[in-house]
C-alpha cells in the first residue's frame, strides 16, 4: 500500500494497493535502501515502465520527510512510502473496490453500519470468505444502542424536511 500522495491526478495516493514486482538496489544491497520499488498498481493511469515478465509497473523511490520535534530540533527520515497491507480495517477500506475479501466480522458491531461497510466493497457474494462467526452475531446489531440512535436520528431529520 502506497503511504504518500504522489501522483493524485493519475491514481498514485496514499491508500492505493499494488503489487511489488521487484525490488531495485545499488551495488551494495540491503540493508541500506533500494533505490526503487516496482510496483504494480491496478487503478494507475499514467506512463509505466514494462517489466521483463511484461507487467506494467511504477518505480516507487525513497523519499524525505521532515518535521519539528517537541523540543523545536528538525527531524527528518528517508524512506520508500510503502507498507505491506496483507490486512487492512474497515474503515481504510471505506471507498475501495475490491476483486476478493476474506472478512473477520469480530464478537460486536464497533460502530453502526461497519459489518455493512466490510461487505460492501467487493462487486459480489462469490467474491467474500467470511471468518466463521455465528447468527446470534448478526442478530445483535439489531438491538445495539448505536443502531437505535441512528434510526432516531434519521427520523428526527426527516421530520425537518418541508412537506
Amino acid at each position: 500500500m502506497l503511504t504518500a500522495n504522489i501522483w493524485t491526478e493519475a491514481g498514485l495516493v496514499n491508500g492505493a494497493l499494488g503489487t511489488i514486482q521487484d525490488i531495485l538496489f545499488e551495488e551494495q544491497g540491503p540493508p541500506s535502501l533500494p533505490t526503487a520499488v516496482l510496483v504494480h498498481f491496478d487503478t494507475y493511469e499514467g506512463d509505466t515502465i514494462t517489466s521483463s515478465e511484461g507487467v506494467k509497473v511504477v518505480p516507487i523511490v525513497p523519499i524525505k520527510r521532515s518535521w519539528e520535534g517537541k523540543n523545536g530540533t528538525i527531524c527528518s527520515r528517508v524512506q520508500v512510502p510503502i507498507c505491506l497491507a496483507w490486512a487492512i480495517t474497515v474503515h481504510k477500506s471505506q471507498g475501495l473496490t475490491l476483486t476478493k475479501a476474506k472478512i473477520d466480522l469480530g464478537n460486536k458491531e464497533f460502530a453502526a453500519g461497519l459489518s455493512f461497510v466490510a461487505l460492501s466493497r467487493v462487486r459480489s457474494l462469490q467474491d467474500i470468505y467470511f471468518k466463521p462467526f455465528t447468527l446470534d452475531r448478526l442478530q445483535r446489531i439489531k438491538g445495539s444502542t448505536r443502531l437505535q440512535e441512528r434510526k432516531a436520528e434519521e427520523v428526527r431529520l426527516i421530520t425537518l424536511i418541508p412537506q
